[in-house]
């Protein structure tokens, strides 16, 4: 007989997925002690640690339990498919992930257009800066993710999406922003605020070293709209990749964006994978369609 249910590998799965058994909880809007028992009871059935606890950052989960979770979610897909009512079209869950200063400019337009193409899917949504999104695809607690391509670790699947082309941001009515193209070495004389997300920041100080400048940076922010009002309140310049529609900061003050000219490489936008077979790619490849068809109105 079959000793494992559906709902101890839904509890365990959610574990995952949100870090911890009193995340776990909170999404599914069951007790913590339940999911805990969830992981005990399959930890006894396997004989196997499934989770080791990281001190103030929750449950991590073992080898085995990053192995068990892929089969569990193979499972749990199925078994959404097979609780459907036959209608035609995708159906199941699916999680994407998404860099911090990419998402609120690209992913809800993208959401919106999926959501009327593949109503009977279900995306939770984890944003996040590229180090905590590569641990997550590591241990399959989400799905895919859209982010920068720099130089990330080899042990996830890695499918390009565009190329987006680094700019100055300056004040508005900064001297500078009286040229159509600007230098990075110009841009070095100027006090610089930087972002500061891991692989973000090595990436725009690389560019400059590479126009064989040193930029003097005076302030950083891993937040993409602090850097964007510190550059409109007169506080510095700034290099950025990610462009709002409109060049205005939070406080309503006004930015200028010019193009960088010279020798500067562009960042590739991606989706990433978990390496090997994902129990939601016929999903992936659904919501891989929208993520390029949006990136191809903007070229």
């Amino acid at each position: 007989m079959i000793q494992v249910t559906l709902r101890q590998l839904e509890y365990f799965a959610a574990a995952v997925r949100h870090g911890g058994a009193a995340r776990g909880a909170e999404a599914l809007n069951v007790s913590q002690p339940s999911i805990s028992k969830a992981i005990a009871d399959l930890e006894a059935l396997w004989g196997e640690r499934l989770f080791v606890r990281q001190h103030a950052q929750g449950l991590e989960p073992t080898p085995a339990g990053v192995r068990r979770f892929r089969q569990a979610s193979v499972l749990l897909q199925q078994a959404a498919a097979l609780s459907g009512q036959g209608t035609r079209g995708l159906e199941g869950a699916l999680t994407l992930g998404c860099l911090s200063t990419l998402a609120p400019r690209h992913v809800p337009a993208i959401l919106s257009r999926f959501a009327q193409d593949h109503p009977q899917i279900t995306v939770r949504l984890q944003e996040g800066d590229t180090e905590a999104l590569i641990r997550q695809l590591e241990r399959g607690s989400i799905d895919m993710a859209l982010m920068y391509d720099l130089g990330l670790a080899r042990s996830v699947r890695v499918e390009p999406v565009a190329d987006l082309w680094p700019y100055a941001l300056l004040p508005w009515g900064h001297r500078l922003a009286t040229h159509s193209t600007i230098r990075l070495t110009e841009l070095a004389r100027e006090p610089l605020v930087l972002i500061n997300l891991p692989h973000s920041r090595a990436y725009f100080v690389s560019l400059f070293r590479m126009a064989g400048a040193t930029p003097n940076i005076v302030a950083e922010s891993a937040s993409l709209e602090m850097v964007r009002a510190m550059v409109a309140n007169g506080l510095g310049v700034s290099v950025l990749t990610t462009r709002p529609a409109r060049d205005v900061a939070y406080d309503g003050k006004r930015l200028a964006c010019r193009r960088l000219r010279g020798n500067v490489i562009a960042q590739s936008v991606a989706l990433v994978y978990p390496a090997g077979e994902g129990a939601a790619d016929h999903l992936c490849k659904a919501m891989a369609g929208t993520v390029r068809a949006h990136f191809a109105k903007l070229e």
